[in-house]
């Protein structure tokens, strides 16, 4: 057993064989669509494609944050095994997933004072939160601490970098993650917004690229200007659109970096909308261009 459970939330949009394989537990968020209500489980109960159909044909999907009631019982799994608990959650800045960890940790922490409980805001999302979970596991794998751990995912976590282009920026100012102002902005004729995530953890509309093949080479030559190893494989996420995803890649590839691609989850994916394409790696400072 390990000496520490590193545990996360869906929003790090992996597969389910991922967490089986690496012992990380996650808390599972909600969206509603078509009149279901389903708990996010790596595309399992509704498949990724037939999610982004759902909303080609205008279907709305809502979303809710994890329950606390996952995250307590969660924690004390791990802390009645006698494991201390490190979570690594999904932006404060996009969802307040990562609040109801951390009143899971303040409940729970008297009933256990010989253990730890500590509670890492990723200010990431997606492949970006992916990245840390994963360092996290690989310096658990390696032995360390969750207090090592811990203060090492905080001082990487504004070096992770998200680049995101969006076909349609109507998904994210509905669900409250844009300003009306940016997707208007964004939403002119032919213009394919690029998005970045702050050091708040938060959207914002950097630039704007007319048509879809140069806001794909843009992703690709911002990339590798910015990234701080061409050696680390960087993360694509796509909402099913796989083709291009493969063609960022193929760039990439040109520029010596490698690349492993997953699909935007349907938590995020609700907020998105079909066609979003995102790039995830660790670079320099997070800036918008």
């Amino acid at each position: 057993m390990h000496s520490f459970a590193l545990i996360t939330d869906s929003t790090v949009d992996e597969n389910a064989g991922y967490f089986v394989e690496n012992d990380i537990k996650y808390a599972p968020l909600a969206f509603t669509i078509d009149g279901r209500t389903i708990e996010e489980d790596c595309g399992q109960a509704m498949p990724f494609h037939q999610f982004y159909d759902l909303l080609r044909e205008g279907k709305l999907s809502s979303t809710a944050q994890a329950k606390l009631d996952t995250f307590l019982k969660l924690f004390r799994e791990a802390l009645e095994a006698g494991q201390d608990v490190l979570y690594v959650g999904f932006s404060s800045g996009l969802s307040g997933t990562f609040h109801a960890g951390c009143m899971a940790r303040d409940e729970l922490a008297p009933q256990f004072p010989e253990r730890k409980i500590l509670c890492v805001d990723s200010l990431s999302a997606t492949g970006g939160e992916y990245l840390l979970v994963d360092k996290a596991r690989e310096m658990r794998d390696n032995g360390c601490s969750a207090e090592v751990t811990a203060a090492a995912i905080e001082e990487m976590r504004l070096h992770v970098i998200h680049l995101v282009t969006v076909d349609d920026l109507g998904h994210l100012h509905r669900g409250g993650r844009l300003s009306k102002t940016s997707a208007v902005v964004g939403g002119l004729l032919g213009i394919k917004p690029m998005i970045w995530v702050d050091n708040e953890g938060k959207l914002s509309v950097c630039g704007k690229i007319r048509g879809r093949q140069k806001a794909i080479a843009h992703l690709a030559e911002r990339t590798l200007r910015e990234i701080s190893d061409k050696n680390q494989v960087v993360r694509i996420s796509h909402g099913d659109c796989p083709e291009d995803a493969r063609q960022l890649a193929a760039l990439l590839q040109k520029g010596g970096v490698r690349s492993d691609i997953r699909y935007v989850g349907t938590v995020i994916g609700s907020h998105t909308g079909p066609g979003v394409l995102a790039v995830f790696f660790f670079g320099g400072e997070r800036r918008p261009n």
